[in-house]
């Protein structure tokens, strides 16, 4: 029985290294609910939700992994399962302060895809906010009724969550490209992997590299050359044309995570 839990907390929060951590977002997420709860990851809901605000994961939120890295898990924090509707996960026209390029919702009739739910309190929403960039590289939003619905129980409320400011990465074919490993029914949008999605916008802006580590250690450590990157893929990026969520204007005090 430890060694089952070990190998569960190993799958959960392993050790990468810089380069392993932006190849495999948005990282290993659990379908069933769980908590952090007095600093450890327990399997189920350990929190009161009546009073906490709910944040659709689309990304690396989803994950544990990156949970942890965000809050730690002495933050009380729960997440639940849910199915996002009529919208796909794909690549946005970004990259993120450790490499990958990182998520984002789009319109997609008939898709569903298989998320979670983030429930937050207001000083952990701030963290989020931070963490997300917001007002620079994602939108706080509400989504559209009805387009979100939590898999464990019947929740009528707002559901929130975050958009891409830039856009959506159309690659060569000047389509967006949904995350592989995120599972999807009625899926119509191609699908790469985060190695393939970094090689391709690679090419596309015409970066001539020797080895994608050495590229990813540069957009990492050198912010500078980041967002000269950021500001490229802005220019090429496509945003939807009936999107299923309404930008809330929020301000955060604190330092932007860029």
């Amino acid at each position: 029985m430890i060694n089952d839990y070990q190998n569960i907390i190993q799958e959960l929060f392993p050790n990468f290294s810089s380069f392993d951590r932006a190849l495999n977002y948005p990282y290993f997420a659990p379908n069933y609910s769980f908590s952090f709860y007095k600093g450890e990851f327990i399997k189920g809901i350990c929190h009161d939700l009546n009073n906490r605000i709910p944040i659709l994961s689309v990304g690396s939120n989803r994950s544990p992994y990156q949970l942890k890295r965000k809050f730690s898990l002495d933050q009380n924090i729960c997440v639940t399962p849910a199915t996002l509707y009529d919208s796909d996960v794909v690549f946005a026209a970004s990259l993120s302060s450790y490499g990958s390029m990182p998520a984002t919702q789009w319109p997609s009739k008939g898709t569903e895809v298989n998320l979670n739910v983030l429930w937050l309190n207001e000083e952990q929403l701030d963290i989020m906010h931070l963490s997300e960039a917001l007002g620079v590289a994602y939108n706080f939003v509400k989504l559209k009724p009805d387009t979100v619905k939590i898999k464990d129980f019947k929740y009528a409320k707002q559901i929130y969550g975050y958009i891409s400011i830039a856009g959506v990465f159309p690659f060569n074919d000047y389509k967006p490209k949904r995350l592989s490993v995120i599972n999807a029914k009625n899926a119509t949008l191609k699908g790469f992997s985060e190695q393939k999605a970094l090689l391709s916008l690679i090419q596309s802006l015409g970066i001539e590299v020797d080895k994608l580590s050495e590229w990813v250690y540069k957009v990492i450590s050198n912010k500078t050359y980041r967002i000269s990157l950021h500001k490229k893929l802005k220019s090429k990026a496509i945003k939807p044309q009936n999107p299923e969520w309404e930008i809330v204007k929020k301000s955060v005090r604190g330092n932007l995570i860029i």
